[in-house]
């Protein structure tokens, strides 16, 4: 799958990337979820609720589960993710109504997450040279995106044929394959870290080293969660089906980091990244001239084009700065920015949507993301590539 690492080394890269597929199989179907709160009365702010809820209890599961990686390793925290992820994702059979029961799923469907995916992506970065990591992280990227082609694409069928119990069934059975597929692989050597509290996250966290590319994750995943969060809602009232949003996404994000993932390894990170935050806000504000599938697939081409690139060139840029024996905090304060943007910035864009319209929120989170923009572009060093 790549090329430079010996037979041990390939086969555990494999696996844990083929079964983060599947993890974000069932994690991607979930951006169908509200289409299940509709139906149970809710809104657009209860949308935003809900699916912000995720990241209260992923946000707040990174920092123990980066202290737990770096200090015992990663395949025991992929089985306890995925394991957890599996049996909440079930539970949605017995949901009725929007009631307490509703936002406890959610969050414990946050924590399974956090747990797999810090520990997988810390995992792969491992087994990686140096000089192959953008390349080696866009490979495990684009296997996570391929998910979005199978997860919510399939996900709308089986809810629109066979209801949404069969849709529960069918998503929490992902998590059950990624189970299977991790049971068998084993930790690279890493260096152990020596925090005894793991208080050493939060130093890395809120140092000036790590600051711009944290930041610039934040906003990128805030007008990334203002697209998918919404998008199921957004285009059905047009007569639209979300399915041809959620298929160009996953081919030209897949496309784009087996092709292009080693661009960044070529010609540095920032120059990628900066032109790639630029036209990813500009593919958000273009979501309100959306009216036809031409239009919708267009838009989502771009938007995908843009957000293919930056995603692991940003995450390469983190793994470059840190140290063998922070690598489980780097990736964790990495996944932390992009929750809090994903999840809790959805609270205030899902209020937005709801009281000025989806138009309002697409260019506010346009807006937002050029902010990022600016901030990568002017303070963020240019490395030798």
């Amino acid at each position: 799958m790549l090329s430079g690492l010996d037979k041990t080394q390939s086969k555990n890269f494999s696996l844990i990337t083929i079964a983060n597929f599947f993890l974000f199989c069932n994690f991607s179907s979930f951006f169908l979820l509200p289409l299940f709160i509709k139906k149970l009365g809710g809104n657009e702010a209860n949308i935003g609720f809900i699916m912000g809820s995720f990241g209260v209890t992923s946000l707040g599961s990174i920092p123990l589960v980066a202290f737990l990686i770096d200090k015992y390793g990663r395949r025991w925290f992929m089985l306890i993710g995925a394991i957890v992820m599996f049996s909440s994702s079930l539970s949605y059979l017995f949901v009725r109504e929007l009631s307490l029961i509703f936002y406890i799923l959610r969050m414990l469907q946050g924590i399974g997450f956090a747990f797999f995916f810090t520990s997988a992506g810390t995992a792969v970065a491992d087994f990686i040279p140096e000089m192959k990591r953008g390349q080696g992280l866009g490979i495990f990227g684009a296997f996570t995106i391929a998910s979005y082609a199978l997860g919510p694409t399939i996900g709308e069928g089986v809810i629109e044929k066979l209801g949404f119990s069969f849709f529960f069934i069918y998503t929490s059975s992902f998590s059950l394959i990624a189970i299977l597929l991790v049971y068998p692989t084993k930790d690279a050597p890493f260096k152990r870290s020596v925090d005894p509290y793991g208080l050493d996250f939060f130093r890395l966290a809120f140092s000036r080293r790590y600051s711009v590319p944290l930041l610039s994750n934040l906003i990128l995943a805030g007008g990334f969660g203002s697209v998918l969060n919404f998008i199921s809602v957004y285009v059905r009232p047009k007569g639209l089906d979300v399915f041809y949003f959620f298929l160009i996404y996953a081919v030209t994000i897949t496309s784009v980091r087996i092709i292009g993932g080693r661009v960044s390894d070529v010609f540095g990170r920032k120059r990628v990244a900066s032109p790639s935050l630029f036209v990813f806000s500009l593919s958000i504000a273009a979501m309100i001239f959306i009216n036809s599938v031409y239009k919708l697939v267009l838009i989502s081409f771009l938007f995908s084009l843009s957000y293919g690139m930056l995603y692991p060139t940003l995450s390469a840029l983190m793994m470059d700065k840190a140290n063998p024996d922070e690598r489980g905090k780097a990736m964790g304060a990495f996944n932390a920015c992009f929750g809090i943007g994903t999840n809790f910035l959805a609270f205030v864009f899902g209020v937005i949507a709801r009281d000025l319209g989806f138009t309002s929120m697409y260019l506010i989170s346009a807006a937002f993301v050029f902010l990022g923009f600016l901030l990568f572009t002017l303070f963020e060093p240019q490395r030798d590539s």
